[in-house]
């Protein structure tokens, strides 16, 4: 208590002597550059100070007790382009200004993006396709709460969900159950998690009100961000202290039993300035159902056909039910900032922040697995200016209770660390017209997965033990060292060419050394009118589970038998007694194992690009893309890694006899069943000295992949909107080692958006949105099957009461149309949501 009060004594002789010394005053009127109508609610904040106002109805503020000089005067607000002010004010006097804003609908083109060259710049600039999530789209998202699907009406963006917080998030096809194509940033730390490179968005440690800018950047990006940029970049970036003065409560409430809440405080004093966010969720996923296999059910028991069962042992009693409280997911997130202006232009970030999070139900390559809780903490500190940016970083990802497999007695711990470093200088050489960016990043991981049986119980027909396998590596301790360099030029001869040349060399321990260059022109003859040419190399780094994996890939098989019968039948048909010597067992174990010999995926893209904007009313946007990937790393299959695994065949030391024994042994096996399910001969090979049925990935194709995305926004009126996007992709494969796997992009060739939206900046807003999904093969790992065409209306509404409270309303699934997005994901229903949020 005598600190508070210290503390409150303190803050109020500063402010009594900042008032003694104010002898200015600064009027100002705020207005709609277009409309010419005034704009009411805004922020206004005087450079130096910590408190913000706001504007009044008839777009007025007034700024007191300003002392003499030149002050800079910073205007904000959600749908419009911030401008900042300078204005000299002299002693017992008023100065008057008038500030026109550009709302950010009607500017894109002028918006300033980062990610696409790790330096800010105009849209139109940008030597890459990018989309924004604006902070007017990011305040309508916060209804629904849900960072990724802020982004699923970006032409060419796949933004699946399989489950109630679970999205896949990739650019171009080629998605995955575990996507890890697409690199997600949050302030430039990737939140994925490291033994299986997934980003987990119900645990992300920063909630959805308090980010920035989300940036989304099309295609290969290696060259400035390195490995797993493969098929593009997910730049999210949070509000800094002094963006975001004052109070913010949010509250949510909705279908599915879903209830959010989120808080938000920042202040300054001095030059410190500083920002606690807490978030929580919870839900009911009333959509996830059990999938045991019950004959007297329509699909035998799945909701659809063709995925796999949840444990179902009726011989010796034991099932592994879908239990109540693995339908409530649950997410709690909290972080502190605190930033140090060091000069106008400097300041120094230390930040720190914790989530939990749970019961999240994922789907893997073999079926499902549940995440019961997994805990994240991170800190990171940084030095920020306007030439050097240095930011170390620590994160964890600790699993305190099993991740438990719902399709087989498996299950898996993992308790990682991160550390990482990475500095980046850029500078411009004025008389040669060149800006250029030199960077180095290093990062180290610590993953730990432990490897032990565990017994959960007894079966309650024999009365054995259930032993479940817990691990998902061979290896239960593994170090992953990773250092890059890079450097861009940006050179720009006249004032509508632009060319920029980048680089990146990364080298690890998991990896030979990879090169990623970078080139593109920019050429804008006439102004928000730009295309640009541009080539990529990106690659995907195997990840710790491609490499090391050790899971069960099925029930044991019993093929103790078969040796005898290749031996009988072979020497009846070759007319002498031979001997195969195949010593199979009766308990044949089947794994999915990895591969220490993978390489990096890589992909070379060649892509044209256009974007432009007509009267300030129509904004259009073309990419048209070729990729050439190879070396694509495949899903899990039999007989693929011969040099790794050695084939299980027949030994009778004369090979036209064991042509023939073989053939026996293949028609055998394929009669045997395991778990219900036919055993693949292709399968057998030797691990650790026996007899197994294995399935691997291995480096298997070159593919070639041609795509189109375009888009297009037109103002009917400043307010009302309309807007449409389309992408197509066609994949052709050119090589392939393994004939028999098959390789499909998992995404629809053509998938279209459309939307009319309603925006009074500051009042009221309004949208409506269409997204039509064609019909698409899926395969991942040993799901493999059919996404039926599906088209969802979503609608989302907002009003501020006041300037300071907004009430909103998001409905997913308007019209209830049940469907799935991706094969092996639950079926998805309407849900409606409301949120009020206040800030003060």
């Amino acid at each position: 208590m005598r600190t508070l009060c210290t503390l409150f004594i303190v803050i109020s002789v500063i402010s009594t002597t900042a008032l003694s010394q104010g002898v200015g005053v600064i009027k100002g009127r705020v207005s709609d550059a277009i409309s010419k109508e005034d704009l009411s609610g805004l922020n206004v904040l005087l450079a130096g100070r910590t408190k913000m106002l706001t504007t009044k109805n008839d777009g007025s503020f007034i700024i007191g007790n300003v002392p003499p000089g030149k002050h800079v005067v910073k205007i904000w607000g959600l749908g419009w382009l911030p401008q900042e002010r300078t204005v000299d004010v002299t002693d017992n006097d008023t100065a008057n200004i008038t500030v026109v804003l550009d709302p950010t609908n009607r500017n894109m083109g002028e918006i300033m993006v980062y990610a696409a060259s790790r330096q800010g710049e105009k849209l139109t600039d940008a030597p890459a396709a990018v989309d924004i999530v604006t902070p007017m789209a990011i305040e309508q998202a916060t209804a629904h709460g849900q960072t990724a699907k802020s982004m699923e009406n970006f032409a060419g963006i796949d933004v699946a969900q399989s489950g109630s917080n679970d999205f896949n998030v990739n650019a171009r096809g080629f998605n995955n159950s575990i996507n890890r194509r697409m690199l997600v940033l949050i302030d430039g730390r990737d939140p994925s998690t490291p033994l299986i490179n997934l980003v987990e968005w119900n645990s992300l440690q920063t909630v959805l009100d308090d980010i920035s800018s989300i940036e989304v950047v099309h295609g290969p990006g290696s060259a400035l961000y390195g490995p797993n940029a493969y098929n593009g970049v997910v730049n999210i970036r949070s509000s800094a202290p002094r963006e975001v003065l004052g109070t913010r409560v949010s509250l949510s409430a909705g279908e599915w039993e879903t209830y959010r809440a989120s808080l938000r405080h920042a202040g300054a004093v001095g030059d410190l300035s500083y920002k606690l966010s807490l978030g929580a969720s919870t839900s009911y996923n009333y959509s996830l159902q059990p999938r045991n296999q019950d004959a007297t059910k329509p699909n035998n028991g799945l909701e659809y056909p063709g995925l796999a069962f949840d444990v179902t042992d009726t011989t010796r009693g034991y099932s592994r039910v879908l239990s109540d409280a693995h339908r409530h997911p649950f997410s709690v997130v909290g972080t502190l900032r605190f930033d140090y202006d060091l000069t106008p232009l400097s300041k120094l970030v230390a930040e720190g922040g914790y989530s939990a999070s749970g019961n999240e139900m994922y789907v893997n390559q073999t079926g499902r697995l549940i995440v019961q809780r997994v805990e994240k903490p991170y800190a990171r500190l940084a030095y920020q200016s306007e030439r050097i940016n240095v930011q170390g970083l620590w994160q964890r990802r600790n699993t305190p209770d099993k991740q438990v497999v719902y399709n087989a007695l498996a299950a898996s711990l993992e308790s990682s660390d991160i550390y990482g470093v990475d500095a980046q200088y850029n500078n411009l050489i004025p008389e040669a017209n060149l800006r250029y960016i030199v960077g180095v990043q290093a990062e180290y991981q610590d993953v730990n997965s432990p490897l032990y049986n565990d017994t959960i119980g007894t079966y309650t027909k024999t009365g054995l033990p259930i032993v479940e396998g817990v691990g998902l590596t061979s290896e239960t301790h593994m170090i992953g060292r990773f250092v890059g360099g890079y450097v861009q030029g940006e050179w720009k001869p006249t004032d509508i060419f632009t060319v920029v040349g980048a680089v990146r060399v990364d080298g690890s321990n998991l990896f030979e050394t990879q090169l990623s260059p970078k080139l593109g022109v920019v050429i804008e003859p006439v102004k928000n009118q730009a295309f640009r040419l541009t080539y990529n190399r990106s690659f995907l780094r195997p990840s710790y589970t491609d490499l090391y994996r050790k899971s069960p890939a099925g029930a044991p098989a019993n093929l103790g038998n078969i040796s005898r019968i290749v031996d009988s039948v072979t020497s009846a048909l070759v007319g002498q007694t031979v001997a195969a010597n195949l010593n199979l067992s009766s308990s044949t174990p089947q794994w999915n194992l990895g591969n220490q010999m993978l390489t990096p995926e890589t992909a070379q893209s060649f892509e044209f690009g256009y974007k432009g904007s007509f009267d300030a009313k129509l904004f259009v946007g073309v990419n048209v893309y070729l990729n050439r990937r190879a070396n694509l790393i495949s899903a899990p299959l039999g007989g693929v890694t011969p040099d790794v695994y050695a084939p299980v065949r027949s030994n009778t030391g004369n090979t036209a006899f064991n042509v023939v024994a073989d053939s026996v042994l293949f028609a055998e096996v394929r009669k045997v069943r395991a778990g219900g399910v036919p055993v693949d001969p292709n399968r057998l090979a030797n691990y650790n000295g026996a007899s197994a049925l294995v399935i691997a990935p291995a480096n298997i194709a070159i593919v070639n992949e041609l795509g189109t995305e375009v888009s297009a926004s037109y103002f009917i009126t400043n307010e009302l909107s309309i807007n449409t996007n389309y992408a197509y992709i066609d994949v052709s494969v050119q090589d392939n080692d393994v004939p028999t796997a098959k390789i499909l992009p998992n995404t629809s060739r053509h998938r279209i958006n459309a939307g009319v939206h309603y925006l009074k900046a500051g009042q009221f807003d309004a949208g409506l949105d269409l997204r039509y999904v064609e019909g698409f093969k899926w395969i991942a790992g040993l799901f493999e099957g059919n996404v039926p065409s599906y088209a969802v209306l979503n609608l989302n509404a907002g009003y501020y009461i006041t300037p300071e409270l907004r009430a909103s309303v998001n409905v997913f699934n308007l019209l209830d149309r049940q469907h799935y997005e991706i094969f092996g994901g639950t079926i998805l229903r309407r849900q409606v949501m409301g949120t009020v949020t206040y800030t003060f």
